[in-house]
């Protein structure tokens, strides 16, 4: 059985594989220099790899591989509140990637702060909000931190 370890960092992401889980090979850096908030491994292709980056003055990004990491690519459309948002809400970082279920092929979501939860329907190239949450009534009242 293969083992992979994606480790995040503020100066970039990194791979780390084994087979049994006493010798590793490293790969990376991917993004170097870049916040890596979280990276994801698709478990319905075993391939897919989605890495929220961002920082700077590049502002927040969705990268995305289909050939587990060789190559990448920016979302085209980011996870981002609508133009004129009431809250005057922008998103600072991605902080979160899930897959959909198994069912769902193609199917992601994302977490956002400021708190926003967003969906992908192709593999995590374009996002859009999920409005029942981003803009309910009570949102402000359901992450308050307090």
């Amino acid at each position: 059985m293969s083992h992979l370890l994606a480790v995040s960092t503020k100066k970039g992401l990194w791979f780390y594989r084994s087979d049994d889980r006493s010798t590793w090979s490293v790969q990376g850096p991917h993004f170097f220099g870049t916040t890596v908030y979280h990276t994801v491994l698709d478990p319905r292709d075993g391939t897919t790899l989605l890495a929220a980056t961002g920082g700077g003055h590049l502002g927040p990004a969705v990268q995305r591989s289909t050939d587990f990491g060789k190559t990448w690519k920016q979302a085209s459309v980011a996870p981002t509140f609508a133009k004129g948002e009431p809250r005057g809400r922008a998103v600072n970082h991605v902080f979160w990637l899930t897959p959909g279920h198994a069912t769902q092929p193609g199917v992601w979501y994302a977490g956002t702060s400021p708190q926003g939860l967003f969906r992908s329907e192709d593999g995590g190239d374009t996002w859009a909000a999920v409005e029942g949450f981003n803009n309910h009534k009570d949102q402000s009242d359901w992450v308050r931190g307090d």
